[in-house]
């Protein structure tokens, strides 16, 4: 992953524009990361594998047994359990 200076990235967006489509960016000010960008394609990619994995995640949790059916019971005993602040 390339990085590059906040104060780089606004002086050169053209060419920082040009790097986020090839790969990811780390900024940075001051020496500290502030964040990542990355392309529209790389960030729907990223977003389709975590929704995938969250579906496994669930069909797992099923055949395993670690759910319960939302009945009007039991949505009313989950409600029950979260105390509001």
């Amino acid at each position: 992953m390339k990085t590059m200076a906040a104060s780089v990235a606004n002086r050169e967006f053209g060419k920082y524009l040009d790097t986020v489509q090839r790969e990811p960016v780390l900024l940075t000010k001051r020496n500290r990361p502030v964040a990542v960008t990355m392309s529209v394609t790389d960030a729907e990619e990223l977003l389709h594998f975590r929704v995938e994995a969250g579906i496994q995640k669930g069909l797992d949790d099923v055949k395993a047994g670690r759910f319960s059916e939302a009945t009007p019971q039991n949505i009313a005993a989950m409600k029950d359990r979260i105390k509001p602040r």
